[in-house]
């Protein structure tokens, strides 16, 4: 688990300072929600945590959309 966290540190750090340093703030805020969650999903999957398909995610979507 600490190898997924040390990988997704190094490649942020790698990527965040050249968007700050161009002045791309949008950019900058939706690559580190973006990657919030690929860490995050990462993680759980590192963990061998049950997760949903896709199709099964999509399904549930629908289902509390379509109330």
């Amino acid at each position: 688990m600490a190898w997924v966290a040390v990988i997704m540190l190094v490649i942020f750090f790698i990527e965040a300072p050249v968007l700050f340093r161009k002045k791309r703030y949008r950019e900058l805020l939706v690559f580190s929600l973006l990657w919030v969650a690929a860490a995050v999903y990462a993680s759980l999957v590192a963990l061998d945590v049950p997760l949903p398909t896709v199709v099964e995610a999509l399904e549930g979507l629908y289902n509390l959309v379509n109330l």
